[in-house]
């Protein structure tokens, strides 16, 4: 069997649809659009099973709830049975089984399935109903219909046809399921519920965002999105990450600060001491570059950096330097690291300018220069 197996539909008016399966993991089927196998027929209703795939060849089904169908055997609610490749089960009447897409031995589940009753035919849908009308208004008004308006109303019965055929066959194994909403379901069931999915609109994927308590669920997410078979960008931050960023927007407006998290969006940040107004600029700042950040606490108790004095530009860089004279200009370390104006040294001075042969630095309000 290659790696490429399916879920296929075996009889009904779906009969031949199929659903690639992944390599290995888990596929919920069922009635509400959040399911990986969207089946919208009225008797699949409060149905939901998992088809486990091992990757090894085997296979298993469980029943969460409802019940399902096993070669004249009834699987209940949390039960679990071995599922063989092209051993059909059935849900609601709907028979499905999985195997090779070019197996011949599809013919052989197609004819266990057909030993299986057929299912009730569904109640008329709201498209059934509609054409109906459609005919009998037709029949009423086709007296004073002239030719053109009767090939008008021809069309729009036909387009109207063509949309009630396809709604079902689009509802069917999620071809119109929302797959970030299924993505949504099990990011819940695996405890992530505080993640937000998305739509990506450029590519039609999946975007994860959101703030992770730490690294091992940020891979907790992405496993549990993989066992499912769906394909998302898992764009999270974890709680440090989180009050690092805060931290760095202090450093950039040229503050020392150290950040930690006192909870998965909240963050406290030490920072030198400020006044008041300082204090909500520096708030509003950090809120406008961190997104997702939640409290903010400040302790401004943090002693000043270092004012031990520079006397070269090595002193800044804690590497040996040198100016690239240009527009603009900029000062260059051995390791390659350039410092543009507005840079924070590794000195902790910010980089004013270059003019001439003269180097402007600023720390704690104190302005240095130095010539090259």
């Amino acid at each position: 069997m290659t790696d490429a197996s399916v879920l296929r539909v075996l009889n009904g008016r779906l009969a031949g649809t199929e659903k690639q399966l992944p390599a290995s993991g888990t596929v919920s089927i069922g009635h509400q659009f959040w399911q990986d196998v969207v089946i919208r027929d009225p008797a699949t209703k409060g149905i939901a099973v998992d088809l486990q795939v091992d990757g090894e060849g085997g296979a298993q089904i469980t029943v969460l709830t409802g019940e399902a169908l096993l070669l004249g055997s009834h699987v209940g609610e949390g039960q679990t049975a071995i599922l063989p490749a092209y051993v059909p089960f059935s849900i609601g009447g709907v028979a499905l089984a999985w195997g090779d897409p070019e197996s011949v031995r599809w013919a052989e589940a197609s004819g266990i399935a057909g030993s299986t009753p057929a299912p009730p035919l569904p109640p008329p849908s709201a498209q059934d109903e509609a054409m109906a009308l459609l005919g009998k208004a037709g029949e009423q008004v086709s007296g004073w219909f002239t030719r053109r308006r009767a090939m008008a109303v021809g069309a729009v019965a036909t387009l109207a046809a063509g949309a009630a055929l396809a709604v079902p066959t689009m509802d069917a194994l999620g071809l119109r399921g929302d797959s970030a909403a299924r993505a949504d379901h099990v990011l819940d069931s695996a405890g992530l519920a505080p993640l937000t999915t998305a739509t990506d609109a450029a590519t039609g994927g999946v975007i994860v965002s959101g703030v992770v308590a730490n690294d091992a669920e940020r891979l907790k997410a992405q496993e549990a999105l993989r066992d499912h078979g769906i394909e998302a960008a898992v764009n999270v931050q974890t709680s440090a990450e989180l009050a690092q960023a805060a931290a760095d927007v202090a450093r950039i407006h040229g503050l020392q600060a150290t950040g930690r998290p006192i909870s998965r969006t909240g963050v406290e940040l030490r920072i030198t001491r400020l006044n008041g107004d300082q204090r909500l600029k520096l708030a509003q700042a950090i809120r406008t570059d961190v997104k997702q950040l939640g409290r903010l606490v400040f302790r401004d108790d943090l002693p000043p950096l270092d004012d031990t004095p520079i006397r070269t530009i090595a002193d800044a860089t804690k590497r040996v330097s040198t100016v690239v004279a240009g527009d603009p200009a900029y000062i260059q370390t051995i390791d390659g690291a350039r410092y543009f104006s507005g840079a924070i040294m590794p000195s902790g001075h910010r980089l004013i300018t270059i003019q001439g042969d003269t180097v402007f630095f600023e720390k704690n309000g104190r302005e240095t220069q130095l010539k090259f």
